[in-house]
């Protein structure tokens, strides 16, 4: 069996898509990030009460036992109780929450206490970086099972999207250096339709505006290497080498960098996943 047809008949065998749960007595609206008036960076937040809302029954306890009558109060006292006054589980010196929002780590953290604190069992969570010795199929695969399996477990997956961007500065003596971009989270709820050797559509949840959209998570398209950083700024590796699969997501306005020039070279990635696997 060749690799195409292999990867076709996983998939059409193990092929999930998430409902609304048990939110079935009347329609649930995705909680909107922009309800979080504390601070524009509140995807994760948000991400994670969609998790609860559109995840199977077992996460409806901890949905109804969050503080707040309102979405935006819910995320308030999310992150001002697991995030804002907890200590960072990659940086002890700081607080998971920042300016800038919060890590993939601080949040799978958070999440899984929050969890905890309600009887239901913790998540997984990884980067999505291809391993040594991995094709770029194999490695589309695996992240697709990966997602498969969650969405399997009445866990829709949240997906960090990532991007970086090529620019020319002074301080690098004008030549072109990659550098990181934006940082968003979104809930994946269906993969659609059968994987090919190239790619996968995703069914996804954009905190912004609670908008439900479709991105496609694919291997590098031209066979041109990049640089991808894995972490953070302070402790991450930055990996070459085509290290993480890329996604086109038009409808996702807040991965795009600012500043990005005609000539800058730009892509987004696939970054880091948490959910049931």
């Amino acid at each position: 069996m060749g690799l195409r047809s292999a990867i076709g008949a996983f998939f059409f065998s193990s092929l999930v898509a998430i409902a609304p749960g048990w939110a079935q007595d009347a329609p649930v609206p995705a909680t909107d990030q922009r309800d979080y008036l504390d601070s524009p960076n509140g995807c994760a937040p948000a991400t994670v009460l969609n998790l609860l809302k559109f995840g199977g029954t077992g996460y409806r306890p901890v949905l109804e036992g969050l503080i707040g009558s309102s979405d935006g109060v819910k995320m308030r006292f999310l992150v001002d109780r697991y995030f804002r006054l907890r200590k960072s589980t990659i940086h002890p010196a700081e607080q998971r929450w920042g300016v800038h929002g919060i890590a993939c780590e601080d949040l799978t953290a958070g999440l899984n206490e929050l969890l905890a604190e309600h009887g239901a069992p913790a998540l997984s969570a990884r980067y999505l970086d291809r391993e040594e010795g991995e094709t770029e199929a194999d490695h589309l695969t695996r992240v697709c099972r990966l997602i498969s399996r969650s969405l399997a477990e009445e866990t829709p997956p949240i997906l960090n999207l990532r991007s970086f961007v090529v620019k020319r500065r002074e301080e690098n003596g004008n030549e072109p250096k990659w550098e990181t971009g934006a940082s968003h989270y979104v809930l994946v709820t269906a993969l659609r339709g059968t994987p090919s050797e190239t790619g996968s559509e995703l069914e996804v949840i954009d905190p912004w505006k609670g908008r439900r959209t479709v991105i496609y998570l694919h291997r590098e398209a031209n066979g041109r290497d990049f640089l991808a950083l894995k972490g953070t700024l302070t402790n991450g590796t930055w990996r070459d080498d085509r290290p993480f699969l890329q996604v086109l997501a038009p409808d996702v306005a807040s991965v795009r960098p600012a500043n990005v020039e005609w000539s800058d070279r730009y892509l987004l990635v696939a970054n880091h996943l948490i959910g049931r696997f």
